[in-house]
């Protein structure tokens, strides 16, 4: 069994596998620790069905050691040995990490040298990464990093052009993240055309309530939309997208507000929810739209401009050699009048939806594009959590 684990500063998500090695591995039990270090909850979905626990959680230890004793109970596990392998979801690996990496004592101090680049992210997942390895010392541990696909990015797309030695002092550049999902995809669109992953180039958009957008040349990392930190890049649920960065000065004399103050802002209450007023979620904007409310129309129109524009940039990068162009996450998978309102303001590329299978049903994946289209364009299910039990399951080969 594998056990995938994405963990916050109060929070433990995971899921566990079945893997017979002979074919894909499959999930049998997710679930949720939450309210770390307040009270507690757990929440168990045991092959579909539902059960739910108010144990204490003072600390990730006793969450983890929580998580295990309700698998036990449930007859998940015999005991913890069943459980081969932890692969861990961490946000962020700087510049040394490049691919998966068993979590020793120095890849754990990389992911600690690297909080001051995620403060948000990497001191929860290594909290979670000693809990594990205090309650499960025969596991091995993995992590992946959303960070580390886009490490093949040259230099003339991941540096800034700041002073060169904010590069070299303090590694400010762009890194990228939604790694793992973009290499999940660029996986699976190889296997779909038929084509060698080294030869494959795509443009992703990896649309969710955080969204960024990926240009994949032979394979690998070229240029992705996200930078130092995931507020750049495109519009999102609540996150800027590209702005110009005097706003903070500007605002901070207006209001008063001091620099963290105005970042938080930027986070967590602009993007969708900032312009709309409405809702951070695209379901909500575009059933606001067919109710005629001009500002959610505004809104999606704003947010679908902003991904046209960064699939124009990509298809130019790559010389317009583009094998496919690739919907992804909550909002790329699922919604038919956000997708075509992106692929709408795509006026220089020659690229036509099929209006049928663009509103059709799928399990995995979809061929969306028409027989006119210059480009194929598909949407397809990505499955983070799958490939980090994947790249898991090499470590104990």
């Amino acid at each position: 069994m594998i056990l995938v684990v994405n963990a916050g500063s109060s929070s433990i998500k995971f899921k566990l596998y079945k893997s017979t090695g002979q074919a894909e591995p499959t999930p049998f039990v997710e679930g949720l620790a939450e309210r770390i270090t307040v009270d507690g909850a757990l929440t168990l979905k045991i092959e579909g069905i539902k059960k739910e626990y108010n144990d204490k959680m003072p600390n990730h230890e006793a969450a983890v050691q929580a998580i295990l004793n309700r698998f036990q109970e449930n007859n998940v596990i015999k005991d913890v040995n069943d459980i081969k392998g932890v692969g861990f979801r961490i946000v962020h690996g700087g510049v040394k990490v490049v691919k998966p990496v068993v979590l020793d004592a120095t890849m754990k101090k990389v992911v600690e040298d690297n909080i001051k680049l995620a403060p948000l992210h990497n001191p929860g997942a290594l909290t979670a990464i000693n809990a594990f390895e205090k309650n499960m010392p025969n596991a091995k541990l993995v992590g992946c990093f959303d960070t580390s696909f886009h490490q093949t990015m040259p230099p003339k797309n991941y540096l800034y052009p700041i002073p060169y030695e904010w590069f070299e002092e303090y590694s400010a550049r762009k890194y990228g993240f939604h790694g793992i999902s973009f290499d999940y995809i660029t996986q699976k669109t190889a296997k779909i055309i038929n084509k060698p992953v080294d030869k494959i180039n795509l443009i992703i958009c990896h649309l969710g309530n955080g969204a960024s957008l990926c240009c994949v040349k032979a394979g690998k990392s070229f240029d992705t939309s996200m930078g130092l930190t995931p507020l750049a890049g495109i519009m999102m649920g609540t996150r800027t997208g590209d702005i110009d960065p005097s706003l903070h000065q500007y605002i901070a004399k207006q209001t008063g507000l001091d620099l963290e103050q105005i970042t938080d802002i930027l986070n967590k209450k602009s993007g969708l929810l900032g312009i709309s007023g409405i809702s951070s979620d695209m379901r909500d904007i575009t059933a606001a739209v067919e109710q005629n409310n001009q500002k959610a129309a505004l809104t999606l129109d704003m947010w679908s401009q902003r991904i046209a524009d960064f699939i124009v940039k990509y298809a130019n990068l790559l010389e317009g050699k583009v094998d496919a162009i690739i919907l992804t996450a909550g909002v790329g998978e699922n919604s038919r009048v956000a997708n075509e309102s992106i692929l709408d303001k795509v006026k220089i590329l020659n690229i036509k939806y099929d209006d049928k299978a663009m509103a059709s049903g799928y399990d995995d994946y979809i061929k969306v594009s028409s027989s006119q289209s210059q480009y194929e364009i598909y949407k397809i299910r990505t499955d983070e959590e799958l490939m980090i039990c994947n790249e898991t399951l090499k470590f104990l080969k």
